[in-house]
């Protein structure tokens, strides 16, 4: 992310900034704030130097700091005017910019975001390790008490899963974990499920399965497309193993054909259970 700063941080006089400027050392983006480079500023570039010229107290909220913390399905544009700021204790500094931490950032976002947006950001949020299932569940209640906006939607979305169930490890399979709840027959997925063979050795961990019923799940994301080779020899260790019935799905099914998927899916969870009876 270009860097930015402001004349105070850079120690220059008014006039050497200027000169920076014209040599094309810098870039002048907001009043008293700069950026590294000529090059033309980001619609970021300009909403992180809009944070920065109001001054040391300024915070940046809702999807601003969702984007700058970099969590899933969230995209910078506008948002309500914040009318408190969190409490210091809910304050980091990313990217040069104070924002909200990960607790503060997804209490925001739940008023800006449908359920779904929400749960992906959620999930990244969990991976990354900005917060914990258990600090947004400890929050809810004083949420509830000041009518917080979006305290509903994290109360339903905290309903779907269990505190202890680990976080999905991309957006692909938030995506595939939505999807697979929308087929009330196929229900909810195991995540990170460890497969050994009879001898107790590892074979391999699986994204998503249903092992009550004998079957997983293979996503080809976008960066799998030159490890075709892989993904074959794992998918036959673990079938090797357990003799489960794999359904691979592209990220072009999950997430442009969502309802031929789903009915693929239910297909083939319908024989995993025909064979396991």
């Amino acid at each position: 992310m270009r860097r930015l700063f402001t004349a105070d941080q850079s120690g220059l006089t008014t006039a050497a900034l200027r000169w920076g400027e014209g040599a094309g050392q810098w870039r002048r983006l907001a009043c008293q704030v700069y950026g590294e480079g000529a090059a033309p500023p980001s619609p970021l570039d300009l909403a992180r130097a809009s944070i920065l010229a109001q001054g040391p107290r300024a915070v940046a909220r809702d999807k601003l700091a969702g984007v700058l913390h970099g969590l899933d399905a969230v995209y910078h544009g506008p948002c309500p005017t914040r009318r408190y700021l969190p409490p210091p204790q809910r304050l980091v500094v990313v990217e040069g910019v104070r924002c909200g931490d990960g607790v503060q950032t997804m209490i925001d976002l739940a008023a800006v975001l449908d359920d779904l947006r929400w749960e992906q950001a959620l999930e990244s949020a969990l991976r990354k390790g900005l917060l914990s299932v258990e600090e947004l569940l400890e929050a809810i209640p004083a949420l509830g008490r000041a009518r917080i906006p979006g305290t509903a939607r994290i109360r339903r979305v905290l309903q779907l899963r269990p505190p202890d169930l680990p976080p999905t490890e991309s957006l692909l399979e938030t995506y595939m974990v939505q999807l697979g709840r929308d087929v009330p027959e196929v229900g909810s997925f195991e995540r990170q499920y460890v497969v050994r063979n009879e001898n107790g050795l590892f074979v391999a961990r699986l994204d998503l399965c249903r092992s009550d019923v004998g079957f997983f799940i293979e996503l080809d994301g976008q960066q799998h497309r030159d490890q075709p080779v892989y993904d074959a020899n794992r998918q036959t260790a673990v079938v090797a193993a357990t003799g489960w019935l794999p359904g691979r799905f592209t990220w072009y099914e999950v997430t442009r054909t969502p309802n031929s998927t789903k009915r693929r899916l239910l297909e083939v969870y319908r024989q995993a259970r025909r064979r396991s009876a």
